[in-house]
Parts: structure tokens; sequence; C-alpha cells
């Protein structure tokens, strides 16, 4: 009587301790990351003149590092520098330059859900923050300006993280732009919106 009841014990609990075992073994809680990202999607055009006028233009996100540290088994809070479009022009008489980087802070979320293995783990993700516009100018005479403003933004995106090894994660995203209106708008203002895909590698460590 004593070993049915141990055997019915025995399949009352251990179908819940294996559930709980794999539930826990999907938690990213603990882990960080850093990464470094390369965009794409961008478009770069460079060109230049007999006359001595050369131009240099990059669209979207050229880079990016990112720092990632789950809070929560499926939480993870970021903070993100981008290196995002610029536009550069020289000529006989001068120079100017102008660039934009974002500074962002958010959420990313990994559902246990839709984990594909406990390696491979897609999410989603929302950052908000300030997209900095850097301008500088120069002349032939010496003279040289710099100036930077600011707008507000945010960057949605969804994608998928690879734990290959231990120590080391790959990331593939989508992600959309969406930036307020600079006082000074450009090119580089212009081409900062919108879609576009970054591949990203970096560390990993702690958690599970």
């Amino acid at each position: 009587m004593r070993f049915t009841r141990l055997a019915i014990a025995m399949m009352l609990v251990v179908p819940v301790a294996a559930h709980a075992q794999s539930s826990d073994s999907l938690s990213l809680q603990g882990r960080s990351n850093v990464t470094i990202g390369l965009g794409l999607t961008g478009s770069h055009n460079a060109t230049a003149s007999a006359s001595g006028v050369a131009s240099n233009t990059s669209s979207w996100e050229l880079g990016s590092i990112a720092f990632h540290h789950w809070i929560r088994p499926q939480v993870a809070m970021l903070v993100e520098i981008d290196a995002m479009s610029e536009d550069n022009l020289a000529t006989p008489t001068g120079s100017h330059s102008n660039e934009i980087t974002p500074l962002l802070v958010g959420f990313r979320y990994s559902p246990r859900a839709v984990a594909i293995t406990r390696s491979l783990r897609p999410y989603a993700s929302a950052a908000a923050g300030a997209y900095f516009h850097s301008m500088s100018e120069t002349s032939i005479v010496g003279t040289a300006s710099a100036s930077t403003e600011t707008a507000p933004g945010a960057r949605l995106a969804v994608g998928s993280d690879w734990f290959a090894a231990r120590y080391f994660v790959v990331s593939v995203e989508g992600a959309y732009h969406a930036i307020g209106s600079f006082g000074h708008p450009d090119v580089a203002t212009e081409m900062a919106h919108g879609f576009g895909a970054s591949l990203a590698f970096g560390f990993a460590w702690g958690g599970n």
C-alpha cells in the first residue's frame, strides 16, 4: 500500500517538476550582453567632381552599441547608442558635415511562448530618447562653427537573439525609427526616419 501511494505521488510530482524545470530553462533573468551592430539596409553614396566638390552621404543606421540586461525572465532593459545618417560636403571654399546620433533607453521582451529553442529567442523591443543632430562647418579663410540640436524619437523593433555559446550572441532585427522635427532639417535628418535591418554580434554573461 505504501509503495502504491509513493508511486502515485511520484506520478503527480514528476510532471510538475519537469514542467517547472522546462520553464526555468527558458528564463533569461540575470543575463546581460553588449553588442555591436551593423546596418544592413542603409545606402552609401560618394561623388567627386573635377571642380573640387566632393560629397559623402550615408542613410539610416550605420552601426550601434547596445547593452541589455534581463531584469525578469522574459524582459530586459536596454541602453543603445546608434550612428545613423550622415552627410558630408567639401568644396574649394569650405566644408560642412551633419550626422544623427540617438541615445535610447527601453525594454526588450523575449516571450517563452515563441522561443524556438533555449538559445534562439525571438523578441520585440521599444526604446525612446534623444536624437542628436550634429552640424559643423569650416571655410577656406579659417572660420569654423559647430552646433548640436536634439529631437525626441523612438525605435520599435522585432528580431531574434541567438545565444550561440555561453559567452557569444548574434542578433538580427528589423526596426523603425520615428523622429520628431529638427530646427535645421537637412539631408541627414531626412534619411534618419523609417525602416531598416541590422545584424549585431556581442558578448554575453550571467543568467542560467
